[in-house]
């Protein structure tokens, strides 16, 4: 797009409007609006932001600007069946297609996506081409094309790689200062587990504990539960109707423990995560930071520990970072924003540095 052919209508004042009246929330953060003021101008904007930054909202609330229709290509099901679902309950016409569906509920969806009931559309990558001609044939408008979970985009194929070369590029900090980061040694998983116990057994807020097998994320469930300890496992192991079933139990809080595999959150968005657990270190430092983002996404303190034994790293491939991580006696915050490239960052709170005081943004 080019700046003088924006779709939307209206600017920042009208889109501040729409955050307070259809989502609730009473200010944008300061990288939010780094996205939306170029986007609302028609440049392209490639967003690179921390998980638990407001991603999806700088793409959903534009479609609400716009008269056309927006796309968002979503690698993940569960994904898109969370973000559509919030969207439905506050009354945004939205919808999916996925394998999910049968047949008949894909023509249905895509009757709505053409004849103009439907304000945002999510697909899978492998849907997006077909979905084009329909949508050209009728002369329905796209007023916007959003590609959420764009890290994952090496999984999806070479032919995507041009668009993206010619987007603009925005980049804004990976901090996320509410997020208190530790990392704690054991001396055999007895006392791992130990440890585990104490931490869910906080009262307030849910927790999500990732473990490197399903073998084993079934046996550390099955054990909080006889300790009387609510947890439910998750995993691709599961059906899809019970990897459903826990994810409606966690998001409505009935499961407010999950212990699951690495299969388990992204795109998940529950804002009162307060604990992110690794039963060992992960293979590497940007897929940990993408796990244990999930915590403390409304803005209030929160942490995300690392339950370590010197024997993990003889079975695990990790890379030489993680090992950094977990053994060098430095500022975790300040090494996992390193490996990002971003320096000179305070710490608000870590086991190395300490807690400090933190206030949350309004």
């Amino acid at each position: 797009m080019s700046p003088a052919s924006s779709p939307f209508c209206g600017g920042l004042a009208t889109a501040r409007l729409l955050l307070h009246e259809r989502f609730g929330h009473p200010a944008f953060r300061v990288h939010q609006l780094k996205v939306l003021g170029p986007l609302l101008a028609g440049r392209s904007v490639l967003a690179v932001l921390p998980t638990g930054a407001g991603k999806s909202l700088c793409f959903q609330l534009p479609a609400l600007m716009a008269p056309g229709l927006t796309l968002v290509v979503s690698p993940l099901i569960s994904l898109m069946q969370d973000q559509v679902g919030a969207l439905r309950r506050r009354g945004v016409a939205a919808a999916y297609l996925n394998s999910l569906l049968t047949a008949d509920q894909r023509r249905l969806i895509l009757d709505r996506a053409v004849s103009g009931q439907l304000r945002i559309l999510y697909c899978a990558p492998e849907r997006l081409a077909a979905l084009v001609r329909p949508l050209s044939r009728a002369g329905r408008a796209v007023s916007l094309l959003a590609v959420d979970e764009a890290h994952c985009i090496v999984e999806w194929g070479n032919e995507f790689r041009p668009v993206y070369r010619r987007l603009d590029r925005l980049v804004t900090s990976f901090d996320r200062p509410n997020l208190v980061f530790r990392v704690e040694r054991v001396r055999d998983d007895r006392e791992r587990f130990a440890r585990l116990r104490a931490l869910v057994r906080v009262p307030k807020g849910t927790s999500i504990v990732y473990t490197p097998t399903r073998r084993l994320a079934e046996l550390v469930t099955r054990a909080l539960l006889r300790m009387g300890v609510r947890a439910a496992p998750y995993h691709a192991g599961l059906t899809a109707d019970m990897r459903r079933r826990v994810l409606r139990a966690f998001l409505s809080g009935h499961a407010p423990i999950v212990v699951a595999t690495s299969a388990f959150g992204m795109g998940i968005d529950k804002a009162d995560v307060r604990r992110v657990i690794h039963w060992g270190p992960p293979r590497a430092l940007e897929g940990y930071y993408q796990e244990a983002g999930r915590a403390g996404r409304d803005g209030r303190r929160s942490e995300c520990v690392l339950v370590w034994h010197p024997s993990d790293c003889a079975w695990t491939d990790g890379a030489a970072e993680v090992r950094r991580y977990v053994e060098a006696p430095r500022c975790r915050r300040g090494t996992l924003l390193a490996y990002f490239g971003e320096r000179g960052v305070a710490c608000s709170g870590c086991d190395v540095c300490g807690v400090g005081s933190y206030r949350p943004s309004p």
